[in-house]
C-alpha cells in the first residue's frame, strides 16, 4: 500500500469535508492518507475557524522569530519516514519544506507543493516572492489552486505534465441544500430578530482582517444607505479588525454584526440578503456567493486570491473600479434596479461547477499520477 502525507500549518473548518473525502477516495485506490496539522497563532486564532479531525495527527507548530519575520517549525519528520509522497504548503516561512527539499535528493520519497505559486497578497516582484521563485521547481509535483496558478507555474518553467489543477472549492452542495431547506418562516423570524423590514440587504462573510478592507466597505455602506434608505448590512466573521464593525454597529442600527458563523448557521443570513459585498480580498468566499445565490460585488483590488478567476463579470458577480464611489454606485444600481436577480442563474451554475467532489477527484488523480 502506498502512503501519502499532507502537512497543513493549520486545519481550517472549510477543509474538513475535503480531507474526509480525499482520505476515502484514496483508500479505494489502495493509498493510505495521513494528515498532519498544527494550530494558528494568536492573531489568526481570532478568526475562530479551526477544527480537528479524529483520524488526523496534531503536531504543535513552533514559532521562531527571525528579525521581523516569524518562521514556523513543524516537528513531524518522524511521522514522514515511511511515506511515498509528501504534500506541503508552498510557503517561505515553513522550515520543514527546506529540509524535505534537501532530503528529496537522497530519498525515494517524492515531494509535492500545494498552493498559489506566489504570495498573492504581495507584489509579484517583492523580495519574498523572488525568494519563493527560487524553490518553485524543487518538487516532483505541483497541486495548483486554479488554472491561473498552473499558467503562472508554466511561465516560471515548471513542467506542465507535473501540475494538477485542483480547482479549490468548499462543500457547495451541502450549503445549497441548507439554502433550499430554509423556510419563509425562518427568514421572517430572523428579519424580526435583526430589525430588518425590507429586502435591500447586503452581507459580508469571512475573516475580518486588513486585506478585507473593512474601512472601505463601511464607508461604501454609508454612501449606499444615503441612496437606498431601507438598506441594511450584515457582517459575519471574526478577526483582528472586528472591533471596527462592532463600533459601527453601535452607531448605526442598520449595521448588524453577528460574529462568526459556520456551516448551516450562516445560510439563513444569506437567504435574507441580496448581495455579497467584499471590496477587498476575495478567496473561497466567492463560492458562498454562488451556492447561496447572493452575487458578489468586489473591486479590481490587486491582491485577490486565485479564486477571483471564478468571477464572470456581469454574470455571476461584479468587479468594479477600486474606489469607494465606483463601488457604492455599482451596489446602489444593482439594488434599485433589481439587476442582481438576473445573476442568480449564473450563480447556481457556478456552484455546480466548483464543488468539493470535483476537488477531491482532481486531487486524487494528481496524487496517483505523482506516485506512479
Amino acid at each position: 500500500m502506498k502512503k501519502v502525507a499532507i502537512i497543513q500549518r493549520t486545519l481550517v473548518q472549510y477543509r474538513r469535508e475535503f480531507f474526509d473525502g480525499l482520505k476515502n477516495a484514496l483508500a479505494e485506490e489502495g493509498v493510505e492518507l495521513t494528515l498532519i496539522y498544527g494550530k494558528q497563532n494568536s492573531d489568526e486564532g481570532l478568526k475562530k475557524d479551526e477544527v480537528d479531525l479524529a483520524w488526523s495527527q496534531y503536531v504543535p507548530n513552533k514559532e521562531i522569530k527571525f528579525g521581523k519575520r516569524t518562521l514556523i517549525w513543524q516537528p513531524c519528520m518522524k511521522e514522514l519516514q515511511d511515506k511515498d509522497l509528501i504534500v506541503v504548503e508552498s510557503a517561505n516561512k515553513l522550515i520543514l519544506n527546506y529540509l524535505l527539499m534537501i532530503k528529496r535528493g537522497f530519498s525515494k520519497t517524492k515531494l509535492s507543493f500545494w498552493g498559489h505559486g506566489r504570495n498573492r497578497q504581495d507584489k509579484p516582484n517583492s523580495f519574498a516572492n523572488q525568494f519563493k521563485y527560487l524553490f518553485l521547481k524543487q518538487c516532483d509535483w505541483w497541486f495548483a489552486y486554479t488554472s491561473g496558478v498552473k499558467d503562472f507555474l508554466i511561465e516560471k518553467g515548471y513542467p506542465e505534465a507535473q501540475i494538477t489543477v485542483v480547482q479549490n472549492a468548499i462543500d457547495t452542495q451541502f450549503i445549497q441544500q441548507e439554502y433550499a431547506q430554509t423556510t419563509d418562516l425562518e427568514m421572517i423570524a430572523l428579519k424580526k430578530e435583526l430589525g430588518i423590514e425590507g429586502d435591500q440587504v447586503g452581507i459580508f462573510c469571512g475573516g475580518i482582517y486588513p486585506e478585507k478592507r473593512i474601512d472601505f466597505l463601511l464607508e461604501a455602506c454609508l454612501k449606499i444607505k444615503e441612496e437606498v434608505p431601507d438598506f441594511q448590512m450584515i457582517f459575519i466573521g471574526s478577526g483582528i479588525d472586528a472591533p471596527k464593525i462592532t463600533h459601527a454597529a453601535t452607531l448605526y442600527p442598520w449595521i448588524h454584526y453577528v460574529g462568526p458563523k459556520f456551516g448551516k448557521d450562516r445560510v439563513k443570513y444569506f437567504k435574507i440578503s441580496s448581495l455579497f459585498l467584499m471590496p477587498g480580498l476575495v478567496g473561497l468566499g466567492i463560492l458562498d456567493a454562488f451556492a447561496l445565490e447572493t452575487p458578489i460585488v468586489t473591486t479590481n483590488y490587486e491582491f485577490h486570491s486565485p479564486e477571483i478567476e471564478y468571477l464572470e463579470h456581469g454574470k455571476n458577480g461584479l468587479i468594479v473600479d477600486n474606489t469607494i464611489d465606483h463601488y457604492s454606485k455599482a451596489v446602489i444600481q444593482l439594488l434599485l434596479s433589481g439587476e442582481y436577480k438576473r445573476m442568480l442563474e449564473h450563480c447556481r451554475a457556478s456552484a455546480e461547477k466548483y464543488t468539493i467532489e470535483h476537488m477531491v477527484e482532481n486531487f486524487k488523480v494528481g496524487i496517483l499520477n505523482a506516485l506512479h
